[in-house]
């Protein structure tokens, strides 16, 4: 997959899927098939995003999205996607709808055919729908498709609602929304090494900045470790019985026998819900909770 961050002009015509894309999620991915569709009649598929979400811009905020940078990157190259371009929206946020769709569509991305999801704006103000961006592009003799909501549970499928779901530790949801399962893949860090003293060596990662955390609490969890995977027990918190108040991802694997995998990238994807984090009045009972809580886990997750 190519990567862009400026507006390269295109060389070939191209089917381009339009949107911010904050996380990778069922609905997105239902905007973004359809271009990659597009490649059996020869069109590229591309994808045109911004480094920052529009709002954040526009505010001069700074939210926290639903998964890394890196992630998002891997997923689209995953579902098909041939050039993706990640500008800055300061680039094309004071064109109008009409200016946009000749300016970038035609004359940046050569597009022929483009996809957007229903709820998506464009042009100066974010005023213009895709009602207007159909009609805009047929006068180019672009075809532009709104694509339909997903719905799941009686649901809309959207960053927002799996939000929530994450805000209240429902992991196990949020992951049927999202297509895949929320979590971490970053490098192995060291921590106070308490866990390995109490009989049970944990794994520690720190909080990916700019990524949203779920509910503070104790996750059964999958941890892939050079290929292979295993069931783990995750805690996602400030380990307020240690005093640690930086956020990380702390995992325990019950039946990893391998050797020391401190600097390692290694990836933990969360499962379900099993409790919140709290402080214990002693390592003795943190001990017990963490035991307890791993013969959860190993029920929840069979591998």
């Amino acid at each position: 997959m190519q990567i862009f961050n400026d507006l390269v002009p295109a060389t070939e015509y191209s089917a381009v899927a339009l949107g911010f894309f904050d996380g990778i999620h069922s609905g997105h991915k239902a905007v973004i098939k359809q271009a990659v569709k597009c490649k059996k009649n020869g069109l590229t598929p591309t994808l045109l995003t911004y480094s920052k979400k529009p709002r954040d811009v526009i505010s001069k905020g700074e939210s926290d999205y639903l998964e890394s940078n890196n992630h998002k990157i891997k997923q689209l190259e995953n579902v098909g996607i041939e050039r993706l371009y990640i500008i800055d929206f300061e680039e094309i946020m004071s064109l109008s709808p009409q200016e946009f769709v000749e300016k970038i569509l035609v004359e940046k991305l050569k597009a022929k055919k483009v996809f957007c999801g229903f709820n998506y704006h464009f042009g100066k103000g974010g005023k213009a729908t895709g009602v207007e961006l159909e009609e805009i592009c047929r006068s180019y003799g672009i075809k532009a498709v709104v694509v339909p909501p997903v719905i799941i549970d009686g649901g809309v499928v959207s960053s927002t609602r799996i939000r929530h779901l994450l805000n209240e530790g429902n992991v196990k949801e949020a992951n049927a929304l999202l297509g895949y399962k929320f979590g971490i893949e970053t490098q192995v860090v060291h921590g106070n090494h308490i866990g390995k003293g109490l009989g049970f060596p944990t794994i520690n990662q720190q909080a990916e900045k700019g990524v949203m955390l779920p509910k503070f609490g104790v996750y059964a969890s999958i941890v892939t470790v050079e290929g292979n995977r295993y069931c783990g027990v995750t805690n996602v918190g400030v380990k307020p019985t240690v005093g640690d108040y930086a956020p990380l991802y702390e995992t325990w694997m019950p039946k990893y026998k391998g050797d020391d995998i401190y600097g390692k990238t290694i990836k933990v994807e969360l499962v379900d819900f099993i409790r919140p984090e709290k402080k214990f009045a002693s390592f003795q009972e943190l001990k017990e909770n963490v035991i307890e809580n791993a013969q959860q886990a190993l029920e929840i997750v069979k591998l």
